[in-house]
Formats: structure tokens, C-alpha cells, sequence
């Protein structure tokens, strides 16, 4: 018989589970994380193609970039040609600086990529194609897993969202379901189906069920915000009413804190020259987007911001960023952030600290100024969960329970959103990092089963 499980490979965070129709296994995977169930969905790729995943990839690149000198040097890309009206055609070559002290490359996020035009990437002399990368990291999550239960595993059924981050319409949906699915047989599994996140919430809800419910389904992560409405407990299955979804959740809310708290450390709204001049917002607004980051890590902007320092009105701020770009502490500031966010759900006050060589970062956040920065979000969330309600015929008062699941479902605006409009005695809370996982292993075995 075929071995399945089931595989939640989420925008942060992923996970793996085993159900045998008695018991359900969430599969410890990663032994260096707090909780091993969880597995980051990160991989470092070293200079020597040696790939790491999970806790062990954000260690490796604390290991080896924190702190490091850079040496930039121009890197042949290659030929282009440039035609202008009548002049004639004439052929230029192409350079690109690299970094050739840089070790090793970080990667996250890439599941927020699939639904996009991103291909892929470059890394030492060899081209990662999007699929390969996420073949890469699922291929070491089957690793672990055969490991964990002793067994081949031949199967698998992935979760995916209702709609993908950066999914226009249901083509680029099918885009990334196609890249995902890809990528899964490229690691290893021969056969691969797919389960919506939040039905895998409902399936997991249901094992405790003793009577048909009608159920909302609150599933909010790092990437995307899905809402189901569905019919469980029946003995004929459960029925899906009615699907939403959001391409916002946690990685949005970590810009955010960013973009509207900390960019002021980093020379943001400070001047330069006698004409007072503004520091230009290129420089931190890249502080947003990660992968923006290792970009401004270039002897001309280094260049650059040392001129401000010299003629600013900041220079310890400009100090600060040109630090963070040549000590590599990106991604120490956008963890620091992430747990500032964790903290507010059960504190109304926290701050942001990073310290490290030029850098002195206090920042205080309320929870009142959090609420403030995602107010945008809650109120597309509200309208999404009354568009998803009505297309399902149900009213409130109809609802048995709201499923809570993910990460950012623990934000208390987004539990006072579902109470005032379902009721507080409804909500209930599924395991709220495996919810998921769990039922894609559930759904996993019914394959078995059904086959």
C-alpha cells in the first residue's frame, strides 16, 4: 500500500502529518526549531550547492554572512543588442556586480512567488528554476518524514489556498497549483494531489464532531487570509459553500511595522547638503522588501551613504543602514519584527530591539498603533467574510463555530472581528500551527482508502 501524507508548505511555515485511521502523527521534522512540528519554509543554498531547510538554514546564514566583509567585482551576464532610429546596430556587453565573498543564499517565501512571473534564481554559476526550489525543500521535508515513520512515502496531498499571494484570477491560481505540484514529483513523491487549506481545517475540526455543523473556516497565515464556509459531521462528507480569500496576512503586517516605525532609524526623513535636501526613499524603502535588501549591498551605495553621513543631519542613522547592509542584519531586523507582532496578541506593548556594530534600535509599538498600521487589512477581511457568508445563503445566527487557524488568526482585532460578527461563544481554536497539516493527513489516508 502506498504511503501517504500530508504536506502543509506554507509562505512561513510548513509542516507534515500521518493519519492510519486510528492515529494522527504531526511529525516532529525539525529538531533545532522551539517547536519541532513546525519547519520554516526557508532554504540556504551554500556556495558549494550544499542546501540546508528550516531552522538549520536561517543558523547557516547566521554563521556565515552575520558580520562578514563583502568584495564586489563585475560579473560577465552577457551580450545585448541596441538599435537607436538609424543609427546603427551596435552590440554592448553586459556586467553585473557580485559579491564573491558570499557564501551561501538565503530563500524564503518562494510559495508567495508561484501564482508571479518569477522564474528563478541565479546562484553560483547555476540557475535554481522556482519549481526546483520548492522541489528542494520538500524533497528534504519527505527526507525527514521517511525518517520520522521508518517508510517510503510514495504520496502526498498538498494544501493549498483559495487563492495564491499575487494571484490575479484562477489562471495564475492553476499557474502555481501546476508549479507546486511540479516540484513535488521533482522531489521524490510519484503521486501528488491537492486539498484547500482551509477544507483540511474543517477535516481536522470534524474528528471531534458528534453532529453535522454549519462551520466558517478562519484560516490566516504568513501569506494569505482563507475563508470557507462549509457543512461538516454529515455522514455523506462534508459540503463546501462558499470559498474567500486575501492575499495579505502575517509577511504583509511585518512590512508594514517597517515601513511606518522603524525606516526613521535608518535615515528615512533626514536631510543632507546645506540646501537640506531629503535622503532619498529608495534607500530604506527596499528595508520592506527583503529581497530588496542584499541589492543596495553595492560599493556605490556604500559610497553614496557615506556622503550623507558626512553632510547629513543624521549621520548615526545613515550609519545604522549602511551597517545592516554590510554586516548582513537584514534578516536579524525582520525577525526582530515578527516576534514584536507575536508579542502584541497576548501584550499591549512591546518593542523592536536590534543591536548589533552601529546599530541601537528601540523602537516601542502599541497594540492600539499595530491595529492602526493593518486597519486597511481588517477592514478588506470584514468584507471578505460577509461577501464569503452571503454567496454561501447562510446568515450569522446559522453558524455553529468559526474554525480559527494560522498564525495571524491570533491577532485580537481579527478574534474581535469574527465575534461581533458571529458571536464570541462560537469561535473555536483548532491547532493552530498543525490544524492544517493534521487534515492533509486526514485527507491523505481517504485517498489511500478510496483507491
Amino acid at each position: 500500500m502506498t504511503t501517504r501524507i500530508g504536506i502543509d508548505f506554507g509562505t512561513t511555515n510548513s509542516g507534515a502529518a500521518l493519519f492510519d485511521g486510528q492515529n494522527l502523527r504531526v511529525l516532529p521534522l525539525d529538531p533545532a526549531s522551539p517547536d519541532p512540528t513546525i519547519v520554516r519554509s526557508t532554504l540556504y543554498i551554500t556556495r558549494e550547492h550544499e542546501v540546508f531547510a528550516g531552522r538549520e538554514a536561517v543558523d547557516a546564514y547566521y554563521r556565515q554572512n552575520v558580520g562578514r566583509p563583502s568584495r564586489l567585482v563585475r560579473h560577465y551576464v552577457g551580450e545585448i543588442e541596441m538599435t537607436f532610429a538609424e543609427l546603427p546596430t551596435f552590440v554592448r556587453e553586459v556586467y553585473t556586480l557580485v559579491d564573491e565573498l558570499t557564501p551561501g543564499r538565503l530563500i524564503h517565501s518562494i510559495k508567495s512567488e508561484l501564482s508571479g512571473a518569477y522564474e528563478g534564481a541565479a546562484l553560483f554559476g547555476r540557475f535554481y528554476s522556482a519549481e526546483e526550489l520548492v522541489a528542494l525543500y520538500l524533497r528534504e521535508i519527505k527526507r525527514r518524514a521517511e525518517a520520522c515513520i521508518g517508510e517510503p512515502i510514495d504520496g502526498v496531498v498538498l494544501g493549498r489556498p483559495v487563492h495564491f499571494v499575487g494571484g490575479q484570477d484562477e489562471a495564475a491560481d492553476q499557474r502555481a497549483v501546476q508549479r507546486l505540484k511540479h516540484a513535488a514529483q521533482a522531489a521524490g513523491f510519484r503521486d501528488v494531489s491537492f486539498e484547500l487549506e482551509p477544507v483540511a481545517a474543517a477535516l481536522r475540526y470534524e474528528m471531534n464532531l458528534s453532529r453535522p455543523e454549519n462551520i466558517v473556516v478562519f484560516d490566516f497565515g504568513g501569506g494569505t487570509l482563507d475563508v470557507t464556509v462549509m457543512q461538516v459531521g454529515s455522514p455523506n462528507g462534508c459540503t463546501v459553500l462558499a470559498t474567500g480569500g486575501l492575499g495579505i496576512a502575517g509577511d504583509t503586517f511585518d512590512q508594514r511595522i517597517i515601513g511606518q516605525l522603524l525606516l526613521e532609524h535608518f535615515g528615512h526623513g533626514t536631510t543632507w547638503g546645506q540646501d537640506a535636501l531629503p535622503f532619498p526613499d529608495h534607500f530604506t524603502d527596499a528595508l520592506t522588501q527583503w529581497l530588496s535588501i542584499p541589492e543596495l549591498n553595492r560599493p556605490e551605495t556604500i559610497h553614496i551613504l557615506r556622503q550623507f553621513q558626512r553632510h547629513g543631519s543624521h549621520p548615526a542613522r545613515i550609519r545604522a543602514l549602511e551597517s545592516l547592509l554590510v554586516n548582513n542584519l537584514a534578516i536579524q531586523l525582520i525577525d526582530a519584527v515578527e516576534q514584536a507582532k507575536i508579542d502584541l496578541s497576548t501584550r499591549r506593548f512591546t518593542s523592536v530591539r536590534l543591536t548589533d556594530a552601529d546599530i541601537d534600535l528601540w523602537q516601542a509599538i502599541t497594540r492600539t498603533q499595530f491595529e492602526s498600521l493593518i486597519g486597511e487589512a481588517l477592514r478588506h477581511t470584514e468584507a471578505c467574510l460577509n461577501d464569503t457568508l452571503a454567496r454561501s445563503g447562510l446568515q450569522p445566527a446559522e453558524i455553529d463555530a468559526v474554525v480559527r487557524t494560522g498564525g495571524s488568526s491570533q491577532i485580537p482585532c481579527f478574534i474581535d472581528l469574527i465575534a461581533r460578527i458571529f458571536g464570541p461563544d462560537k469561535i473555536t481554536l483548532t491547532d493552530l500551527f498543525s490544524g492544517v497539516t493534521a487534515g492533509l493527513a486526514i485527507s491523505a489516508y481517504r485517498h489511500t482508502v478510496h483507491r
